[in-house]
């Protein structure tokens, strides 16, 4: 952080300065970041730093603030930096083992939740499965927002389950949200008494191997990511999976990559069992998920 020596490093210049180093470099959400990061250098919240513009951080914090702006720079997720990040309005621990919860994941939360709510409008309790569940983020934030729900979250990776547990701790569902290890939707036996689900969600890996991805992105698990030549495997496998595990009328929501909307939903009339998809676009008009039923 060069300049005028003369002039004190304020908040606001930090902001500044920092907003404009990260827009030359690439970084996402340039102003954000930087308010991300400074706010977890000074220990106190985003918003607690618009009160604060004319403080001076003493030192010791502008040096360690300094020490993430670098590494930010070279595009390490600011969610790694800081270890957590908000995902439908909740706080999730975050790390290397775990994708980083993105705001198109949200369609998925939402679907679940509208749809798990009329199941238990009926008078009745509902389960739900996420697959491929990383941090738990959804798991969470949909036990989170309906009650009545109890969930399955699984994943292949032991460090990310560990992640999840904690995840659905620290947003007080964990004695709704069964965490184990499981391949897409081979059901764990220790948890036969939950099926059939009133819906399960997955955010799979469905990047193509050889596809180019963004800088951040190289730094996120790369089993996590890639899903054979196409980007589908998993998915149809899951797709394939999903009929056997769903109850009457239980809905299945799957995320999927830019430019594979066409595919998935040839994959999920292929399967007979479910109905016509519903293609819904993320907050940059993306085709991004899709969404369907299994046949009464």
């Amino acid at each position: 952080m060069s300049g005028d020596s003369s002039e004190p490093w304020t908040v606001l210049r930090l902001l500044n300065w920092t907003k404009d180093y990260f827009a030359r470099r690439e970084v996402d959400s340039p102003r954000l970041s930087a308010e991300v990061l400074l706010a977890h250098s000074l220990g106190c919240r985003r918003i607690d730093l618009y009160t604060r513009f004319d403080h001076v951080p003493p030192n010791a914090q502008r040096d360690a603030f300094r020490e993430l702006v670098r590494r930010a720079a070279e595009h390490e997720p600011v969610a790694y930096l800081t270890g957590e990040k908000e995902f439908y309005s909740l706080p999730f621990r975050v790390t290397p083992d775990v994708l980083v919860p993105r705001g198109e994941t949200e369609l998925l939360v939402s679907e679940a939740v509208a749809h798990l709510r009329a199941v238990c409008a009926g008078g009745r309790s509902a389960t739900f499965w996420d697959a491929c569940t990383g941090s738990g983020c959804v798991a969470v934030a949909v036990a989170a927002n309906v009650r009545e729900a109890r969930a399955l979250a699984t994943d292949l990776s032991p460090a990310a389950l560990d992640v999840a547990r904690d995840n659905a701790q620290r947003n007080g569902v964990s004695d709704r949200v069964r965490v184990e290890p499981a391949d897409l939707l081979e059901l764990p036996e220790s948890c036969a008494d939950l099926a059939p689900f009133d819906a399960i969600t997955a955010n799979p890996p469905y990047v193509a191997e050889g596809d180019a991805v963004a800088p951040s992105v190289r730094h996120e698990p790369r089993q996590a990511l890639y899903a054979g030549a196409d980007g589908l495997d998993c998915l149809r496998r899951l797709i394939a999976q999903a009929p056997a595990r769903l109850g009457a009328d239980g809905m299945l929501a799957v995320e999927f990559g830019a430019g594979q909307a066409d595919a998935v939903r040839e994959l999920i009339v292929a399967a007979g069992a479910l109905t016509e998809p519903r293609i819904l676009r993320d907050h940059q008009g993306i085709e991004r998920a899709a969404v369907t039923s299994k046949k009464a």
